[in-house]
């Protein structure tokens, strides 16, 4: 497998990006594992008791959609949301483990799968913006942004490289 050998610095920030993969694809796969083991539940129950542990008040007409709308969930929407976790889950936590160890096809693969959902995520940005969402695609654009910008560096040396190999001395 090739490694990317990236500068020192470089590779504090990669592994800041494989940090953060790493995390995210564990809880994907924390969560999907929960809803496989809890299909048959109501969860505008636990929705409504979680609300109200935290002091919201489940009433409250945007609260109170969000409970009917876990209340109405049935057993084969969650498991399709189970798989959808699982699988996004495990893609995070490929790319995160690639880019910690320093394994350039991880740099593709992540620039690639973070930049095929920046149209999703920011046409729900624009249908229903939140700061968390504007923080979110934020720092996908940053990371796509970071890694096209090592990639390219990255291509320019072994160019540079090879031409000076076939350049007679």
């Amino acid at each position: 497998m090739t490694q990317a050998e990236d500068p020192p610095r470089s590779r504090r920030i990669l592994r800041l990006i494989a940090a953060e993969r790493a995390i995210r694809g564990l809880l994907l796969i924390a969560a999907s594992i929960y809803l496989f083991n809890h299909l048959h539940s109501d969860f505008g129950r636990i929705s409504d008791h979680i609300m109200r542990a935290i002091e919201l008040d489940p009433r409250r007409p945007f609260l109170h959609r969000i409970v009917v709308y876990f209340h109405d969930l049935g057993a084969s929407e969650i498991r399709v949301a189970a798989f959808a976790a699982l699988g996004y889950g495990f893609l995070e936590l490929v790319e995160g483990t690639g880019l910690w160890l320093d394994q350039l096809w991880a740099e593709y693969l992540t620039v690639i799968s973070t930049s095929l959902l920046l149209p999703y995520e920011l046409y729900e940005l624009a249908r229903k913006p939140t700061l968390l969402k504007a923080g979110g695609i934020a720092v996908n654009i940053a990371i796509v942004v970071y890694l096209a910008v090592m990639l390219r560096r990255r291509l320019r040396r072994e160019r540079a490289a090879r031409a000076a190999e076939v350049q007679p001395a």
